[in-house]
């Protein structure tokens, strides 16, 4: 019997690896295959490692008794943790609209109060302004006006850059201050005077310069003292200054180089040397270059360059480094006179007023360009060491140069100016009056004046120069680029 179950069982056993070879041999059998492999092939790892591990004899070793301090240790029962509460802190309430509080805003510092003689401006009500239809003297009137004082305008030409004639509280008289008689009519019922005279803006471009300005300031001067005029304020010139590697303060030294420098330096020599105890109390302020609606000097040429340069085409070639320089704007000295009027530090004194902005003679050329609407082309050019300029020029003759460039420039613009109707107030300046613009260093200092309080209204030369140009295409002195 045993042998017959023993034929059963294998017969069993080869008919199931016939049934199994048959199911692997379909897709289902071959699916179910690969799902089996993973698990068997654990199962033998299973089996080799219990194998391994019933082989490898046992190390019949003793166990090292503790040490003393270990079982004294383990006796010593540790003490029960206890536990600490945590502080349970009350939740914040969420702010909403109406809990949340406004953040106090910081209260704006009030400008500093300018100190000033009370006594002397109830005392000052009628001012008189010579050179008013330039650029500082329009400005000044304007301002004096404004603060409510009572002006007397005077030049020797009448333009229509004074459009305020008809305002009240101004009087216009046209005439000659080297004339006695006429400065004695105008002096009639007048408290202070505000002398810029009319070649404060600068060397004049073109056309008829006036009376000699030293004999109208020695008469101006003299009728004041006679008169008891309270305040005498003389606008001259930064370009008085030597040549200097930095800034030039008010102690720095004098140079006359021609005959313009000179008339200004004699004109402070009749004010310094008559300065004697009592009126009037002089004060003189020396600007730096000016620039501005009005002017006719040379930093006015500045703006004929852009259109002489567009009727060429829509680019210019900037010009980089040059000598360094700051100019200001015509506004800006005739604020700061009208700021020294009443200001007890100002008496007797002498102030500079220039912009915060000095930079390379080239920059002024690219910012003049730009604001006109050309643009830069290329990297640009280096501008000739000024050293190098100054070498070169004494040994050339001046019409070897200055001429062919200036006959070229003037009948260029007059072609422009009729063409288009422009006023003809500008007019080019390549000519030897303008290389000591282009040639030295003249950085003015105005460390003085804003030490007592004045601020600048355009301390950056591109802001101010904007304001300028606007002025002298509305006034039809320069042409729109679109017209060119």
């Amino acid at each position: 019997m045993g042998k017959r179950k023993k034929r059963k069982t294998v017969k069993k056993a080869a008919r199931t690896k016939r049934a199994t070879k048959k199911r692997r041999a379909t897709p289902a059998g071959r699916k179910a295959k690969k799902k089996a492999a993973p698990a068997k092939a654990k199962a033998k790892k299973k089996i080799k490692k219990k194998k391994t591990t019933a082989s490898k004899p046992r190390a019949n070793k003793k166990k090292a008794a503790p040490s003393k301090a270990k079982a004294k240790k383990k006796k010593k029962a540790a003490p029960p943790k206890v536990k600490v509460k945590k502080k349970v802190t009350p939740s914040k309430p969420k702010r909403t609209k109406e809990t949340r509080k406004p953040t106090p805003r910081k209260k704006p510092t009030p400008p500093k109060k300018i100190p000033f003689s009370k006594a002397l401006k109830d005392q000052i009500a009628t001012v008189l302004v010579t050179g008013a239809t330039r650029c500082v003297g329009s400005f000044l009137v304007q301002h004096l006006l404004r603060e409510g004082y009572s002006v007397i305008a005077t030049d020797h030409k009448d333009r229509e850059i004074l459009a305020q004639a008809e305002t009240d509280g101004l009087v216009f008289k046209p005439g000659d201050l080297s004339n006695p008689s006429f400065v004695a009519s105008c002096l009639e019922g007048v408290d202070a005077i505000f002398h810029p005279g009319s070649h404060a803006d600068g060397k004049p471009l073109f056309g008829d310069p006036g009376p000699s300005p030293v004999d109208g300031t020695r008469n101006l001067y003299q009728q004041a003292r006679e008169r008891g005029i309270k305040r005498f304020i003389l606008i001259t010139s930064a370009s008085l200054y030597g040549r200097h590697h930095g800034p030039v303060a008010e102690d720095g030294m004098l140079e006359s180089r021609d005959e313009y420098e000179q008339t200004q330096s004699e004109q402070e020599s009749i004010v310094l040397e008559n300065t004697l105890p009592g009126l009037p109390s002089a004060t003189i302020i020396r600007p730096a270059a000016v620039y501005g609606p009005g002017c006719m000097s040379t930093m006015a040429s500045l703006a004929t360059l852009p259109p002489l340069v567009t009727t060429l085409g829509p680019y210019f070639i900037p010009l980089s480094g040059g000598p360094r320089m700051n100019l200001v704007h015509g506004d800006d000295v005739a604020r700061a006179a009208a700021f020294l009027l009443l200001h007890p530090a100002a008496y007797g004194g002498i102030f500079n007023v220039a912009d915060n902005d000095p930079m390379p003679f080239g920059h002024f050329l690219n910012v003049a360009m730009e604001s006109y609407g050309l643009r830069p082309l290329g990297p640009g050019v280096a501008y000739p060491p000024s050293t190098l300029l100054q070498s070169i020029l004494p040994y050339v003759e001046e019409d070897a140069i200055f001429s062919p460039l200036g006959n070229l420039s003037n009948i260029l613009w007059e072609r422009i100016v009729r063409t288009h109707r422009l006023n003809k107030n500008l007019m080019p300046r390549l000519d030897q009056g303008a290389v000591p613009l282009g040639t030295r260093d003249l950085i003015v200092d105005n460390r003085k004046l804003l030490g007592l309080g004045f601020q600048l209204k355009y301390p950056k030369f591109r802001r101010g120069w904007k304001n300028t140009q606007a002025w002298y295409l509305k006034k039809r002195w320069i042409p729109r680029p679109n017209e060119l």
